[in-house]
């Protein structure tokens, strides 16, 4: 019997609101690439995410530390642009690597830290309750993941470092006795023991005390040819620190470094030439050559590196001895020189800061050419495409441009570090969570560009504009926050509820008469997710309250976006959903995209970041009687292991991607009918593996002009980002 058209059209749109399961999907043909790292894993390498301390040996190799690499790189070694090793043992398990490294002709010593994972580790391994311990590992040269135990080693008596870690400071939990300057001869270790005001020294061999002095907050140490050793005093301090000459027997000499005013000493070496270097993180970002005089005096000779560093001239972008955030420098018997950076400067005392991503390059001391460069720039930050220009990625704070006529892995090029700390010091990302800018979210208004940011857990929606004048640097514009932010920072906050901040006079400063809260929501908001359309109009899913919309109100005299709370439009939360986890407004088509718990699949505390088990389309949603197009049962079971469930979304075109938390899989909808697609996961290109997908705005695609979609997906194990490059069948 033939349907007439009429009723054949009712059929239809019956049949498109009824569930689409989440049916078994087949693998699409992709190609997986990467952003942000100069190894993509294909070959088991990474560049770690931080550094904060280097050492170099005599061939070249340079060893590395920090405190955290999500995958277990803290302590690395790297040549030649090759990564060697990993030294392990020094993640997870109450261990984690330090702030310093130093070796000799047989030994690597580098600090680290063992605890206890809040009381829940016990025996000899591990320190008593409420207490951590900070002190160094030794390990063999010849293989950095085998320990070199000694006679009062302790610790990891389950793997191959056992009895290789020396206490150095046994302290409360929560302070931070980080180990911050280590040196080495073929006799002796020199350990500066920031927390307890000492130059400690050790017998190379033994790992027994031989001697110590006491130094104000002593960190870098470098030892002269002469024996003697150059130390930076007062690491951290508010005053300023200062670079101290001590013979090796704790006498000191004469001769303290001249420092020009605003430095801030972070590293130190000694050039074949005999000349001191000394990194600044400063304004100056350079670093600093001095030379010896008679009676023991030094002058400044000279200052490597650009002026500013990568904030010179056309602020933010990088380039060769444009530094930022020196953390290491060291020589090799060739003469030449490397820097380790991570485009901050050395942890602060008591910071868990991750860096701003890792910079390692080598140059010709005489010849000032780049001999290579290695980059780990990206963690617990995602990327999303220039709406004008497919070709220009924005993370939190970086930028990427891509070729894709290059081979997998070299289509990007780092073009620029978008946050400046000497111009905005005030940016709200310096306060947020991890102190990392990220889960960017790239508009334009006008044809102008603007930066609006997550933090991890979509609690802050911070707000950035651009200018030529700035070069590449984002510009704190406005914060719209769902709660104050913990601590002293801003000044002007309220006490409880929301509010939001924009720079009306255009300084970059929150200040505390530009703050408005928002008295009416109290609470309410709870922790919802920020997106933010193609319009720039804000929108926040809060949990159980609706689906409230902020109309961009135009721009002020400056250049930043208004948004007032009394022109916020609140919808219901649909009658599909008890709880909301996402939304994607798409402003050209009125459609709204929903994920969200159901009474069949609820909510819990320990889902808090993932986006839900159900996925909906509503279209007409502005018009105040929104129509449902479809519902979506996502990916869901959180009785398997690993647990399958969702945790991003993103639409464009005629596709939606949605990311799933744990199981490294992006599945694939047709936008138009809800069906299944089918689902990439990571190809070999990146060792067919990534990291969980660990925030809340973790993926992000475009549709460009030739058919082909791209899909940016956070990998929070390796430093980089994932790029799919995927084109449907016709």
């Amino acid at each position: 019997m033939k349907l007439s058209s009429r009723f054949g059209a009712a059929l239809l749109a019956l049949q498109s609101i009824v569930p689409c399961a989440a049916l078994a999907q087949s693998q699409l043909t992709y190609t997986t690439s990467w952003i942000g790292n100069s190894f993509g894993f294909g070959d088991g390498n990474w560049m770690q995410q931080d550094i904060q301390s280097i050492n170099v040996a005599p061939n070249g190799t340079v060893y590395t530390n920090s405190p955290w690499d999500e995958s277990g790189s803290e302590i690395a070694s790297y040549q030649n642009g090759n990564k060697l090793a990993v030294a392990g043992n020094t993640h997870g398990w109450g261990a984690a690597g330090g702030d310093a490294v130093a070796t000799n002709s047989t030994y690597l010593y580098a600090a680290m830290s063992i605890g206890n994972e809040s009381n829940a580790l016990v025996g000899a391994d591990y320190p008593p309750q409420n207490q951590t311990w900070f002190g160094l590992t030794r390990r063999l040269l010849s293989n950095i993941a085998t320990g070199a135990p000694f006679a009062s080693g302790i610790g990891n008596s389950a793997n191959a470092t056992k009895d290789s870690f020396l206490r150095v400071e046994a302290v409360t939990a929560g302070v931070d006795a980080g180990i911050r300057g280590l040196a080495a001869t073929d006799s002796e270790v020199y350990v500066a023991d920031t927390y307890g005001n000492r130059i400690v020294v050790l017998d190379a061999q033994t790992m027994r005390q031989l001697r110590s002095w006491s130094v104000t907050a002593p960190g870098r140490i470098v030892i002269d040819t002469d024996t003697t050793l150059w130390v930076i005093s007062g690491f951290d301090s508010a005053s300023g620190a200062s670079v101290v000459h001590y013979s090796n027997t704790g006498t000191l000499l004469a001769g303290t470094l001249p420092l020009p005013a605003g430095t801030i000493p972070t590293a130190l070496a000694i050039a074949p030439s005999g000349q001191i270097l000394v990194a600044d993180n400063g304004p100056s970002q350079q670093i600093l050559v001095f030379d010896k005089l008679t009676g023991g005096q030094t002058q400044l000779d000279t200052a490597l590196g650009t002026r500013n560093g990568l904030f010179h001239t056309v602020e933010g972008t990088p380039g060769n001895w444009r530094f930022n955030g020196i953390t290491g420098i060291g020589f090799d018997q060739s003469g030449n020189l490397y820097v380790g950076q991570n485009n901050e400067g050395p942890r602060p005392l008591g910071s868990a800061t991750v860096g701003e991503g890792a910079v390692l390059e080598s140059y010709g001391f005489a010849s000032q050419q780049l001999n290579w460069r290695l980059y780990g720039l990206t963690f617990v930050d995602s990327g999303d495409f220039d709406p004008a220009n497919p070709t220009s990625v924005y993370s939190g704070s970086k930028r990427f441009t891509l070729d894709y006529s290059q081979p997998t892995g070299k289509e990007w090029s780092y073009a620029g570090f978008t946050l400046n700390r000497f111009a905005y010091p005030d940016d709200p990302s310096f306060y947020l969570t991890r102190n990392v800018r990220g889960e960017p979210m790239m508009r334009r208004i006008n044809g102008q560009p603007y930066l609006y940011t997550l933090d991890p857990y979509s609690h802050y929606l911070s707000v950035y504009r651009f200018d030529t004048a700035h070069g590449e640097v984002a510009i704190p514009s406005g914060l719209l926050a769902e709660n104050p932010i913990p601590g002293t920072w801003p000044a002007g906050q309220p006490t409880s509820g929301e509010w939001m901040w924009r720079d009306s006079n255009g300084d970059g400063v929150v200040d505390a008469n530009e703050i408005t809260s928002n008295p009416s929501t109290g609470s309410t908001v709870g922790d919802g997710f920020w997106w933010v359309d193609s319009a720039s109009n804000v929108w926040l899913a809060t949990p159980v309250s609706g689906i409230r919309e902020m109309p961009l109100q135009g721009l002020d005299s400056f250049g930043n976006p208004i948004y007032q709370y009394t022109g916020a439009k609140t919808f219901a939360m649909p009658s599909q959903f008890t709880r909301l986890g996402r939304v994607v407004y798409v402003a050209q088509t009125d459609t709204m995209y929903v994920t969200g718990f159901t009474s069949a699949n609820p909510w819990n505390s320990t889902l808090w970041k993932e986006a839900g088990p159900l996925l909906a389309r509503y279209d007409n949603w502005s018009s105040g009687n929104p129509s449902l197009v479809y519902t979506v049962a996502l990916p869901w079971n959180t009785q398997s292991d690993p647990q399958v469930t969702t945790v991003g979304v993103a639409v464009a075109g005629n596709y939606i991607f949605v990311a799933e938390l744990f199981t490294q899989k992006i599945d694939v909808y047709d936008a138009r009918s809800g069906q299944a697609v089918g689902y990439m996961t990571p190809g070999a290109s990146v060792g067919n593996t990534s990291g969980w997908v660990d925030v809340e705005l973790g993926i992000n695609a475009v549709e460009r002009d030739n058919g082909e979609y791209d899909v940016l997906v956070e990998d929070d194990a390796r430093a980089k980002i994932l790029l799919y490059r995927w084109t449907p069948a016709s």
